[in-house]
């Protein structure tokens, strides 16, 4: 009789007008003031000091701030002996092969070089792609875009005008990433922040694969090795681990400091970073077991919303709001 009484209790206490959880649309959270930030903070030159994001392309640095790319070594940053590539401001999220950065901006594509600045327009005027906020190369080097407005993702061949493929998938695209796979063509992966989703494609055979939702509120979204897939839920406040070597899956979640929203694969030390803006914090997460284990807790720059890792294992964060780029060349571990 107790056991009915708490469940009929429990089943009275959700009132009709109970507000449901905030979910999708999320949004980095503004960070209180940096506090001793590890490792060393370069100062940006005015033109580029808000990075609104931040690739890699081998150890070329790809910043961008408003209408400005800024490309260079993080010894170039230091110099200021920086490539400056003017982009339009409209452009969405950043992404880089092992050479080239890409950025999608509504009617066109800008593949950048990364050694030069060069920039070659990939025009999607007219074509189902646009407007396009998130597109990324795979590795064999087709160009896939996503539609920010409605359900449609594109596949361009190297020197293709005309897609390839033309994919129904669930939703428009907020950002779309490569993965690389061991066996193989890459996984391209894509994200919906307005439903917080994340839906692997099928890109070769045309198809979308599966979607699952992310949390309470998807953030970013990085590639890792083989597949993995590092994504932070920012309104949920965790980390999320996904695989998408055949099809998109779950493996594990963790909590996290608050608002957390940058996110990289550290392929030499085997951990997830995931930068929290609320608490200017960086966490590295062992998740070679069921459970992801904290290794690393580390001070940020304010407003660190993206966070990197370059081939030699620098860990390189930017500051949104001016607080500069933070280098960290040998993070702090612990064991357990």
């Amino acid at each position: 009789a107790l056991t009915a009484s708490t469940l009929l209790l429990a089943a009275c206490s959700a009132e009709p007008g109970d507000e449901a959880p905030e979910m999708g649309d999320a949004v980095a959270e503004a960070s209180p003031p940096a506090a001793d930030p590890a490792g060393r903070v370069i100062e940006l030159a005015a033109g580029y000091s808000a990075a609104t994001d931040l690739e890699a392309a081998g150890d070329t640095l790809g910043l961008r701030s408003a209408g400005t790319l800024a490309l260079g070594t993080v010894g170039q940053f230091e110099s200021g002996d920086v490539t400056e590539v003017a982009v339009p401001e409209n452009c969405g999220d950043l992404t880089a092969s092992a050479d080239t950065f890409v950025l999608a901006c509504r009617d066109e594509v800008l593949l950048v070089d990364a050694a030069t600045g060069g920039v070659d327009k990939r025009n999607l005027a007219g074509t189902d792609a646009a407007p396009a906020l998130g597109a990324t190369l795979t590795s064999t080097g087709e160009l896939v875009v996503g539609n920010s407005e409605s359900d449609q993702v594109l596949v361009f061949g190297q020197d293709s005008e005309e897609p390839l493929e033309t994919i129904t998938v669930a939703g428009n695209t907020s950002q779309l990433i490569a993965v690389p796979r061991r066996d193989g063509d890459d996984a391209v992966v894509r994200t919906n922040h307005a439903n917080t989703t994340i839906q692997d494609i099928h890109w070769r055979d045309g198809e979308q694969g599966g979607t699952l939702r992310v949390g309470l509120g998807v953030g970013r979204i990085a590639a890792g090795e083989n597949g993995l897939v590092i994504v932070s839920d920012n309104l949920g406040d965790q980390l999320a681990i996904y695989t998408a070597t055949d099809v998109i899956r779950l493996h594990q979640t963790s909590p996290v400091d608050d608002s957390p929203w940058g996110v990289d694969w550290d392929a030499g030390r085997n951990l997830a970073w995931i930068a929290s803006t609320g608490t200017n914090t960086l966490a590295g997460f062992d998740i070679s077991s069921g459970t992801p284990e904290r290794r690393a807790l580390l001070n940020t720059v304010a407003d660190a919303q993206n966070v990197i890792v370059l081939e030699d294992g620098t860990l390189v964060l930017a500051s949104a709001t001016g607080g500069g780029l933070q280098v960290i060349d040998t993070p702090e571990l612990t064991s357990q």
